[in-house]
């Protein structure tokens, strides 16, 4: 009897009408405002990766030592971060993306260390978690790593890697990879070692 008073005064439906009205303007809002927080933090890693597509030639070289800090092979972790992060200031274009790199990787030399001393274990950890994270960038940058563990000697082996050894590379002799180079589309960025 009452839902049948209050539909013949003609208020359930305008109650009705601002409940819905209300809903909907809380979910576009709550949609506009996580897209834009997506947004910002795609934004910051494109420009993360565009700075460093941009300045590849400033790190001719360096890629494959953050590699070997990733797979935890390399006890040197400060001196590579350190190098990274001294080329990265250094580079002539900037996008915005040394201060980003500055404040995602420039604080190497605290990682793991406490109130008193440094963790080894967690820094090492840290090193590696940071690596990786590189990695992906120069993933997205398309700086890529190449997977070969032989290599038959042609004409662009030489322009691929450096030779171990007292003889020049020949045609068409087997040689294994020590360590794979790495390319920027046609540009080799990084020579690998064969031998």
């Amino acid at each position: 009897m009452f839902v049948i008073y209050f539909l013949y005064q003609g208020i359930i439906i305008p109650v009705i009408i601002a409940a819905l009205c209300g809903a909907a303007a809380a979910t576009v809002f709550f949609v506009v405002k996580n897209k834009k927080n997506g947004s910002d933090k795609l934004s910051k890693k494109q420009t993360l990766v565009q700075g460093i597509r941009n300045n590849v030639d400033d790190f001719s070289g360096m890629f494959e030592s953050v590699n070997s800090v990733a797979e935890g092979k390399n006890k040197k972790q400060t001196a590579v971060f350190a190098a990274w992060n001294e080329k990265v200031q250094a580079s002539e274009e900037d996008n915005g993306y040394k201060a980003l790199f500055q404040k995602q990787f420039g604080s190497y030399e605290s990682w793991g260390k406490g109130k008193k001393k440094l963790k080894v274990k967690k820094a090492n950890k840290i090193y590696k978690k940071k690596a990786k994270k590189l990695l992906k960038l120069f993933k997205k940058a398309g700086i890529i790593r190449a997977e070969d563990i032989y290599e038959i000697g042609s004409e662009t082996t030489a322009e691929k890697y450096n030779y171990i050894g007292a003889e020049s590379i020949e045609a068409d002799a087997n040689y294994d990879v020590l360590a794979p180079y790495w390319s920027c589309g046609d540009k080799i960025v990084d020579k690998g070692v064969i031998r």
